[in-house]
This record gives structure tokens, C-alpha cells and sequence, in this order.
């Protein structure tokens, strides 16, 4: 359960960047305790949703950080209809503006609670509007780092 939790975060902290131009950024994700809904399906695994939200640090190639707040939800994915183990999707924002995080995830440990995410952002409000970009994340238990980058909106 804490799986979801986990890809959420990622996304989270991909939100914290933004400007009018391409930049890329590092994060790292804390996030509160999350609610679960679900449980162990028929053959063992889990079939959970999640929500939670949290703190995204961001700091920018040019070492200026920004704090993001976000807010996630994540399900896991039947084992036969399947790309990813966990898709999540935030919304987050600073005083510079808001926009959202799509990601797709594996679990990397036997317990559920490792990930490795990737995904893509779409801004909504502010210097995010209109700009879009691609984000990593890894980490246990729902927090955790990554990596991203924003590009500058089509003319």
C-alpha cells in the first residue's frame, strides 16, 4: 500500500519546477501518512488506492529551490492488463503556479515498498501554463528523490 504512496511522491516533486524555459531540477519528496483503500487481491497481490500529500523540495541547475505542495492518488494494476505495477497522478504548486504529474511505476523490492517511476508534467497555472516535461522518481515508503525537466512552451 505504501507502494502507491511512494510513485505518488515522485510526482509530487516533479511539480516544484518551472519557468519559461527548458530547466531541469532534482527533488526530494516527503510525504504525510497516507489513506489506503483496498487490500490483497484473490492471488496475493495488491489491489490498493492511495492518496496522500506532501512537501516537494526542488532544486534547479541554477541551485535555487522552490517547495512545492502536492496531492496524490495511485492504484495498482491487474497483473493481466498491465504496463506498470502503479500508476499515479498528483497536482502540486508554489507561489509561481500549479500543474500536475502523471507517472507510471514498478515495485523494486519483494516487500512493496521500493519504486522506480517515470512520467510526464503538465503545467497548469502561472509559469507552468502551457509547458510540459518528464520526471523520475525513486524511493521507499513514499518518500524520495528523482529527477525532471521542464520545457519551454510551444510558440
Amino acid at each position: 500500500m505504501k507502494v502507491t504512496t511512494l510513485i505518488c511522491s515522485a510526482a509530487l516533486l516533479a511539480f516544484g519546477a518551472g519557468t519559461a524555459q527548458a530547466q531541469n531540477f532534482t527533488y526530494e519528496a516527503v510525504a504525510n501518512t497516507p489513506v489506503v483503500v483496498g487490500g490483497p487481491g484473490m492471488n496475493g497481490t495488491p489491489v490498493a488506492g492511495t492518496y496522500w500529500t506532501g512537501t516537494s523540495t526542488v532544486t534547479w541547475a541554477d541551485g535555487k529551490k522552490t517547495v512545492d505542495k502536492y496531492t496524490c492518488v495511485s492504484t495498482t494494476q491487474p497483473s493481466n492488463a498491465k504496463i506498470f505495477d502503479v500508476h499515479t497522478i498528483c497536482d502540486a504548486g508554489n507561489a509561481d503556479g500549479t500543474y500536475s504529474a502523471v507517472f507510471g511505476c514498478q515495485y523494486a523490492s519483494k516487500d512493496f515498498q521500493s519504486m522506480g517511476c517515470v512520467g510526464g508534467m503538465t503545467g497548469r497555472t502561472g509559469k507552468y501554463a502551457g509547458m510540459g516535461g518528464g520526471i523520475t522518481f525513486s524511493g521507499r515508503g513514499g518518500n524520495g528523490t528523482g529527477t525532471g525537466s521542464w520545457s519551454k512552451p510551444a510558440s
